[in-house]
């Protein structure tokens, strides 16, 4: 399988973030982690990322506020992002959001969301 695009999976929670990064891996994804919404804008000036999936609820910089800042910059404002939250809320980030999935979520539900916007390239 060639490279099927970046990731970039910005989540707080260490063991979900790590095992999200694995899982994509293994689906022939590039993956960059952040730990929150100022490390993941840090890291869009190093690889710009095909899709972008995002924790709404973190300390420091939120995915709401993460949100507003990508969607104010020209360069990032088209980057597709899902936003993956435990909470059933309305608002401005999920409007801003292309998807939404929540949490918890299965494999399978994040493989057809990542696929709305990357598809799978086979060898």
């Amino acid at each position: 399988m060639r490279d099927a695009g970046a990731i970039l999976v910005i989540e707080d929670d260490a063991g979900i973030r790590e095992s999200l990064g694995e899982f994509l891996r293994s689906e022939g994804f590039a993956v960059d982690l952040a730990s929150d919404g100022a490390e993941g804008l840090a890291l869009l000036t190093a690889r710009r990322p095909d899709l972008i999936l995002v924790d709404l609820h973190m300390p420091g910089m939120d995915g709401a506020q993460f949100l507003e800042r990508l969607r104010a910059a020209p360069a990032t404002a088209a980057l597709p992002v899902v936003l993956m939250t435990g909470a059933r809320t309305t608002g401005g980030a999920v409007a801003a959001a292309d998807a939404v999935l929540e949490k918890p979520f299965e494999l399978d539900d994040l493989m057809t969301a990542v696929r709305r916007f990357r598809p799978r390239v086979e060898a």
